[in-house]
């Protein structure tokens, strides 16, 4: 009779990496099964590759931990920035904060690389006096 386990893994660089030793016998079939979404500590944060590039969301949604993070870091209101996705639950909102000050260096670097000169850089570009964008010479 085959019996089903669940073992959970994390594929980084091309290569599946269980998050505990495995207990396999020698020349067992094992069939593999990919969740697309990846767990967090969080309930209402996710990380699904195709979605936003991987980077965590708003669970259910298309929204960037880091632009709710950047509207928070310009002072605009809790109330204002709810007001902007209506969508978007307090817990949910309080849910991305949390989960930015605890991955802090994560966030911080995606929100870097969204940067103009990072950008510019990126893809080698210069900004005439004119602000029309033109490859670098």
């Amino acid at each position: 009779m085959n019996k089903s386990q669940v073992i959970e893994a994390i594929y980084e660089n091309g290569v599946l990496k269980p998050t505990q030793p495995l207990n396999l016998k020698q020349q067992q079939v094992v069939q593999i099964s990919l969740n697309s979404e990846f767990k967090t500590d969080y309930p209402h944060i996710s990380k699904t590759p195709g979605i936003c590039g991987g980077r965590p969301v708003i669970r259910g949604t298309r929204i960037p931990v880091k632009v709710l993070v950047n509207h928070y870091r310009m002072n605009e209101k809790v109330t204002d920035i709810l007001a902007g996705f209506p969508n978007l639950t307090a817990s949910q909102f309080y849910a991305a904060l949390s989960y930015y000050y605890d991955h802090q260096s994560e966030i911080d670097a995606d929100m870097e690389a969204d940067e103009l000169s990072s950008l510019l850089k990126q893809f080698n570009l210069v900004v005439n006096a004119d602000g029309v964008l033109s490859p670098k010479n």
